[in-house]
């Protein structure tokens, strides 16, 4: 006879739990709707005529009461909460006794029916934001008592008629104990559960650390922010991450870089506790994205933990330190390439060696100036037009020392030739942070080119006192009275334009601006005259600036050809 016929709707369990109905089951167990003196709980019966063998069957059992010794112990709005006499075993006297598990009974609907009922229609950012924060708190507390939840997924997290969620299932928690992170060490750590599309690769080989729930979380809000499965995207066959956000346009960069971290690859490419996350989406943390939207870093002070496994990532991923239109900068940069010894080079490729041997020893802390030479190597190859080694540099630069700026904005000047704009913005993001001058102009730029201009005005005020030289200086003022004119503030624009050509008079790209805004004023001498330095000292630059150089050429010969031109010429002579 089948162990679950003996469970029955109307049967009394323990003098005191009324059976209502089977509401569920699969996996280890069945599970049913008590009553208990006209207060609803929830039944967990463990199945145990699936188990042929004796030591399975043991196992099983000892993650039943995994679960009910944890569920006892948490007082915690999202988690369901248990008796201390919950956990019971019961027998009718002909078969084998039913191990029973009696808990509270959570209202409402799991999140993959929640989605289905909706008609798979995406969740917004503000609401996402809002979930997150209350499975992260309800994570920290499994985490800061040392279990592991995984088996994170839509199933198993209930939304209650109040809007507060909760997680369920508790069968597959692990507690991180001594002997647990031996085994971990020996690759082996008992049990492993797999859920397909969210169970993270390093629990699929049977050691799973506490990045793995945020795998799990992060896979399971890909779902809801596109009413998708996981498995209906692809992932790069270079980085192994999941293409997924040109699925979910509506949600914001802050949030879809937050998702990448949760889903990366690696472990250690991952937030390394609970907090680190809270303080991000509570606003009191910077976070930057993958290779989708940039390098594998963080800003200073933020230690999500970087792996050797994360720089393998770096090297299957597979420009410069100046303004695009500042040249001479590039010279300084060779010939501090240049300065480099052969016995420097040695030394860092022994550092290497022994980096990847010795499974991730921090040889940065002792040796920082290898992150210099390697970004001066991804600028020599840069200038090979030797692209994607460029990148594994400035990488390679980031993770033996995250406080630098410099490879952060090469990173950002190349995505940027690349048109990977999004990218490149990213980058600088995380330079102006570091507080690099010319990641404060870039990103302005940028801003500016996307009708941001108060951001960039902001930006570039900011930005300014950091600047150390004047081509820095210039270029920063230059753009500013670009975004003022822009803005429709002459006036500011005009002042801005002329501190540039206080700093620099033989560079074009202020004049031609100021043209603008003369135009703007009416004041047609003044405009003819900008108009004239605008060419005489035309030369290579950026897009708009190549742009802006066409348009005086042109400008200047209808201001030649004007009536009112020739009539002054006439009354002249």
């Amino acid at each position: 006879m089948m162990v679950v016929a003996m469970i029955r709707p109307g049967m009394l369990l323990q003098g005191r739990y009324r059976i209502i109905c089977q509401i569920g089951g699969g996996g280890f167990g069945k599970v049913f709707e008590v009553d208990d003196g006209g207060t609803p709980k929830v039944l967990k019966v463990l199945s145990l005529e699936r188990f042929y063998n004796p030591t399975i069957k043991q196992k099983a059992i000892a993650l039943f009461q995994r679960e009910a010794e944890l569920l006892g112990r948490f007082k915690h709005p999202g988690i369901p909460r248990v008796e201390l006499n919950g956990y019971f075993t019961w027998s009718d006297g002909n078969g084998e006794p039913l191990h029973c598990l009696v808990m509270e009974k959570i209202p409402g609907s799991n999140l993959q029916q929640w989605l289905q009922d909706r008609g798979n229609q995406p969740l917004t950012t503000e609401q996402a934001h809002a979930w997150l924060i209350q499975l992260i708190e309800i994570l920290n507390e499994l985490h800061q008592h040392q279990y592991l939840h995984r088996d994170i997924k839509l199933s198993n997290i209930m939304l209650k008629p109040d809007g507060q969620l909760v997680l369920i299932d508790f069968g597959a928690v692990r507690e991180i104990t001594n002997s647990y992170l031996e085994k971990q060490q020996g690759k082996h750590t008992g049990t492993v559960l797999v859920s397909p599309g969210f169970t993270p690769p390093e629990q699929a080989e049977g050691h799973a650390v506490p990045q793995s729930d945020f795998f799990a979380l992060g896979r399971t809000f890909v779902s809801l922010l596109t009413g998708k499965s996981p498995l209906d995207f692809p992932r790069s066959s270079e980085t192994g991450e999941l293409i997924w956000r040109d699925q979910a346009t509506h949600v914001s960069l802050e949030l879809a870089n937050l998702i990448d971290r949760l889903i990366a690859p690696f472990s250690g490419q991952r937030p390394q506790n609970c907090q680190e996350i809270l303080n991000y989406l509570k606003g009191n943390q910077q976070i930057e994205p993958l290779s989708q939207g940039g390098a594998d870093t963080l800003p200073p002070g933020t230690d999500f933990g970087v792996n050797t496994l994360g720089l393998n990532s770096f090297l299957k991923n597979t420009v410069s330190l100046v303004f695009k239109s500042d040249k001479k900068n590039v010279d300084r940069q060779k010939k501090t390439q240049d300065k480099l010894s052969k016995k420097r080079r040695f030394q860092f490729w022994m550092a290497g060696l022994l980096l990847f041997g010795s499974g991730g020893i921090n040889l940065w802390k002792s040796t920082p100036e290898i992150a210099l030479n390697l970004n001066d190597l991804g600028f020599t190859k840069y200038e090979e037009k030797s692209f994607d080694t460029a990148k594994i540099y400035y990488h390679l630069a980031i993770f033996f020392n995250p406080k630098i700026p410099e490879p952060d904005y090469n990173l950002g000047l190349l995505y940027e030739d690349q048109k990977k704009l999004d990218q490149a913005q990213n980058m600088y993001k995380i330079a102006v942070h570091k507080g690099y001058d010319r990641a404060y102009n870039n990103l302005a730029r940028l801003n500016i080119l996307n009708k941001q201009y108060t951001t960039a005005v902001t930006l570039l005020r900011k930005g300014l006192p950091f600047a150390y030289d004047d081509k820095a200086k210039y270029t920063m003022l230059k753009n500013l009275g670009w975004a003022y004119l822009e803005q429709g503030n002459y006036q500011e624009a005009q002042n801005f334009l002329q501190k540039a050509i206080n700093i620099n008079s033989e560079r074009p790209a202020a004049y031609c601006l100021q043209a603008k805004v003369l135009e703007k004023q009416n004041n047609k001498q003044g405009e003819l005259s900008a108009l004239k330095n605008c060419i005489k000292y035309k030369k290579s630059g950026t897009t708009e600036e190549k742009q802006w150089s066409d348009e005086a050429t042109k400008k200047i010969g209808k201001i030649s050809q004007s009536p009112s031109n020739s009539k002054t010429s006439r009354t002249q002579s």
